[in-house]
């Protein structure tokens, strides 16, 4: 009995330890009651090798209205390559609840880490200056001033781990699983024809950072620099795709040649091991080019032979000049009545409406245009931001003043906490749209 007493008085400090080993590596949730809103810091793995790629992720969390970003200062990312993902064109918001309270929480940053020395390496800094519009109304009928502060991310520490040893030489960063193929567009031509090889590398890990294997060619060959295309999966959390380099090659000697490439050493780290992976050798067989005829070998050409040849060359150039005089004539009628539709919808399109749209499509409305008149990515934008790229392509003054109103009004209304919509929007905003979108579109059409 004492024994198995015994067994069960330490089951609750075995569970709690198990608890403690399980908590994800996230910071910023324990100051939910010193300071709304709140930075939070994760990392998908803290305990990962030199040359393995980690995400990197900044959460907003706010349980009143959305808050306006600017000022941001870039985390210190000392001892990692970085690499900060593309933003969406509009930063999202979910409902969660911590500790009992309820929230909405955005990814406001997010980065691709790979650490490139061991030991322990802390990535802190991120921070930013928030402000939070007053609907309130002080005594002597004033409306109160904006509420602005600075929040700062919890800085978080990873335990990199060095590669076990002994490191192969010829490793060239490549840490994942990947798989290696080389194909050709053809295996048999003739000298002179054009060869395309392509060397696939496909998997999940560090495909950002790692060197691409060489193709071993005759020297023979005439060649072209290879040319390299990335393809990325959008919805994996770390860098999954492929790489595709594209070789065009001229053989210029008759023979059977072998084309390999040079082997890719790889670290899985789940199975914390090297391999060597190899591509296919290609084996191409080139010909001699045809010989043209000798002289002795075709008979002369008679002088009626000759004017035949002649006469139906004319022929040919007439059914030509037809030919080209005709498709001239129907590509002019074709321009004319292309520009004439297009002035028609320029007309149509010089009055945009927003009224009967959602708050959502007003907004793309407007970061369209913004788009068009040579904004990039105008939605992941901090108001400054925005503000500063709009004065650089000239938009008027009262537009810029008028539009930061305007989308700090919409955003009330998509990320209420409380989700009440409203049933319709404020005629003011509607109007301020559309004034907006015709200011906008000026602006676009005249770049």
């Amino acid at each position: 009995m004492a024994t198995g007493f015994a067994r069960y008085r330490y089951r609750p400090f075995l569970l709690l330890i198990l608890a403690l080993l399980c908590v994800p590596a996230f910071a910023g949730a324990s100051k939910v009651l010193e300071t709304e809103p709140f930075l939070a810091s994760s990392i998908n793995n803290d305990h990962p090798f030199v040359g393995q790629e980690v995400l990197l992720t900044y959460r907003l969390y706010f349980n009143t209205d959305a808050p306006k970003i600017s000022d941001e200062v870039a985390p210190s990312l000392q001892g990692v390559w970085a690499s900060e993902t593309k933003t969406e064109r509009f930063i999202r918001s979910i409902p969660v609840t911590i500790q009992g309270k309820q929230f909405r929480s955005a990814v406001i940053k997010q980065f691709k880490v790979v650490p490139i020395q061991s030991g322990k390496i802390t990535l802190s800094g991120y921070s930013m200056l928030c402000t939070i519009p007053q609907d309130n109304v002080a005594m002597d009928g004033k409306v109160l001033p904006d509420n602005r502060f600075r929040i700062t991310a919890p800085a978080l520490t990873i335990s990199v781990h060095a590669l076990p040893e002994p490191v192969p030489d010829k490793l060239s960063g490549a840490v994942g699983l990947f798989s290696l193929n080389l194909m050709a567009d053809k295996q048999k031509l003739k000298t002179g024809e054009p060869l395309s090889l392509k060397l696939t590398l496909a998997g999940t890990g560090s495909l950002l950072t790692l060197e691409l294997p060489s193709l071993l060619i005759h020297e023979s060959f005439r060649r072209n620099p290879p040319e390299r295309k990335t393809i990325l999966s959008k919805e994996s959390e770390l860098t999954s795709g492929t790489i595709i380099s594209t070789m065009v090659v001229w053989p210029q000697s008759k023979g059977v040649f072998q084309i390999t490439a040079t082997p890719l050493v790889v670290f899985n780290p789940e199975t914390k091991r090297f391999s060597t992976l190899y591509a296919q050798p290609l084996t191409i067989t080139v010909d001699s080019t045809a010989q043209q005829a000798t002289a002795d070998e075709s008979a002369p050409l008679n002088t009626s032979t000759e004017k035949k040849k002649t006469i139906t060359s004319i022929f040919i150039a007439i059914a030509l000049l037809i030919v080209m005089s005709s498709a001239a004539i129907v590509l002019v009628r074709k321009k004319r009545l292309m520009d004439a539709k297009r002035v028609l919808a320029e007309n149509k399109s010089e009055q945009p409406e927003a009224s009967g749209k959602s708050a959502r499509t007003m907004k793309e409305q407007l970061f369209t245009l913004l788009e068009e008149a040579g904004i990039k990515s105008p939605g992941g934008m901090t108001r400054t931001e925005l503000n500063d790229a709009m004065q650089e392509i000239k938009i008027p003054d009262e537009t810029r003043s008028e539009l930061p109103v305007v989308l700090d009004s919409l955003d009330r209304i998509l990320y209420s906490p409380s989700r009440e919509k409203e049933s319709r929007i404020p005629d003011w905003i509607t109007t301020k749209v559309e004034a907006l979108l015709r200011a906008l579109k000026k602006a676009g059409s005249s770049r």
